[in-house]
Formats: structure tokens, sequence, C-alpha cells
């Protein structure tokens, strides 16, 4: 008999995206709980970054870095 090979499964972070608003400085809470802050908003992969591209949302796929970068310049 064959000896079952272990096999590890990596789990890796899910992209980051920046929505920018077409509303130039909007703060407040959009579609699906997104807060948004200078007209910036950070959110993982998923329907929420179709949905916002969609609605006429600019969505930039984004490092790790400027996600905490956009972050911080909303707090």
């Amino acid at each position: 008999m064959a000896a079952a090979k272990k096999v590890e499964q990596v789990e890796q972070a899910p992209k980051k995206f920046k929505i920018t608003s077409p509303i130039k400085g909007y703060v407040g809470i959009g579609a699906g709980g997104v807060q948004f802050a200078y007209g910036q908003a950070v959110v993982n992969e998923g329907w929420v970054c179709d949905w916002y591209r969609e609605k006429g949302y600019t969505v930039e796929e984004i490092g790790e870095e400027v996600a905490e970068e956009v972050e911080v310049k909303g707090e």
C-alpha cells in the first residue's frame, strides 16, 4: 500500500481593492457596509468589487502596503 501524502493547503490572503467614489470626498457607509473616507474605501476581493464597478465607482487592485496607507489616510 502506498502511503498517503499529506497535502498542505496554504491559505492566501484575499486580494485588496481600493474603491474610489464618483462623489469626490464622500464620507459614509456604502453598499455592503463599506466605510468610505475622503472618497475612498479598501475592501477584500469578492462580489462587492463587482457591485461597485457596475455602479460607476473606480475599483483598483492594490498591494497590502497601499491598503494600509489608504486606511490610515481615512482615519
